[in-house]
């Protein structure tokens, strides 16, 4: 029996190197050989200990849930079920729905009521203990949502199918943005950047994204990824800026993929247009909404709707996607590190380490050499 390594969160900012045995699988599940684990926010969030995702998720943990791999071992059933073999390269969704509760029957499975998943979920006491990316290895349930990962995609471009099956929902399916509609994105983080490329994938007639002085770079990166126009929030009038891009027709859906920062949300409803739409996709600690008046969203009739997870469907389409524009892609993968290193990609992606490079999409390759 072989096994694993991994880097097992044991507490806020502390990982710990483990090794842990490879299962013996049965018919129905499988195990994954991790090439490589994107990271984003919520790992951010994970590490400084203010995660906090029901009664699952409890340290030790190892996280990681934006993964990427080859098929080691697989069952006969599971083999069938999920239409590969040994050997093939897939990325592996985060949740593992039951199928069984109200929202799995009623085809919202993201929003799976059993809250299992991969990274943010089962802690290493749950046997067989693989159940996130920051390792060699990967426990395949039998309930793992996969999809085939194209050859030909680099690694680090890969590992941004989780992101952008996010933002896909949130552009394509939670507001069903239209034709010639005009798009504000609120955050220039890599899911903000990748929102302004696939809202112009989507058809959007103008494309906006905000951000602040210290996110010059990012905000470089949207422009030539599709957005129109790119804001300094702390500098410029971003109601006027809005006003001019769309000709005076304001936003017709607002995209906030800000994190922490609740003062986006105040804005969004003051640049949507009449009858326009708010998704909301930022996380912000819990932090409740100052001088927020509802009054402007009951009179302009605005819709304002949550996003957290993907589809598979959102999946499917982040997939053709990546196939056609992995090469532009590119660009926004900034840092990569090996599964040593743990620690310092986490902390980098929280801004927390200068090493002279801006800071945009990090993933852990299992491959690179410590």
């Amino acid at each position: 029996m072989g096994k694993a390594l991994a880097a097992v969160l044991t507490a806020p900012r502390t990982f710990d190197m483990r090794e842990f045995p490879l299962p013996e699988i049965g018919r129905e599940d499988g195990i994954l050989r991790i090439e490589a684990n994107g990271l984003c926010g919520t790992d951010y969030d994970q590490y400084l200990g203010r995660a906090k995702l029901g009664p699952f998720g409890q340290m030790p943990i190892i996280p990681g849930h934006e993964t990427i791999g080859w098929i080691e071992k697989i069952g006969a059933d599971a083999a069938q079920q999920w239409q590969v073999k040994e050997g093939d390269r897939v990325c592996v969704k985060a949740p593992l729905p039951c199928g069984r509760c109200r929202n799995c029957r009623s085809g919202a499975s993201h929003r799976c009521e059993r809250h299992m998943g991969y990274g943010l979920f089962l802690s290493t006491t749950v046997a067989p203990s693989l159940w996130g990316g920051f390792a060699t290895h990967l426990y395949l349930h039998r309930d793992a949502l996969l999809k085939p990962a194209p050859a030909h995609i680099p690694t680090d471009v890969m590992t941004l199918f989780n992101p952008l099956s996010g933002v896909v929902r949130w552009i394509y399916e939670i507001p069903d943005l239209r034709m010639a509609e005009h798009v504000v994105i609120l955050g220039p983080g890599q899911r903000g950047i990748l929102a302004a490329l696939t809202a112009r994938q989507a058809g959007a007639k103008t494309v906006t994204v905000t951000g602040l002085a210290q996110d010059a770079h990012r905000l470089a990166l949207a422009k030539k990824l599709g957005a129109d126009t790119i804001v300094d929030v702390s500098r410029e009038d971003l109601v006027k800026r809005v006003y001019e891009t769309t000709g005076g027709e304001m936003a017709d859906l607002v995209l906030d993929m800000s994190a922490g920062s609740t003062e986006p949300i105040v804005q969004a409803v003051d640049i949507a247009r009449q009858g326009g739409r708010i998704v909301l996709a930022g996380l912000k600690h819990g932090q409740p909404v100052s001088n927020l008046v509802t009054d402007k969203i009951v009179l302009k009739e605005l819709q304002i709707m949550g996003g957290f997870s993907s589809t598979t469907r959102s999946l499917d389409v982040a997939l053709e996607i990546l196939k056609q524009r992995y090469q532009d892609l590119a660009e926004i993968c900034s840092h990569v590190y090996p599964l040593e290193e743990a620690d310092t990609a986490v902390r980098a992606l929280g801004r927390e380490i200068d090493d002279g490079r801006d800071v945009v999409h990090v993933n852990l390759n299992m491959t690179k050499q410590h």
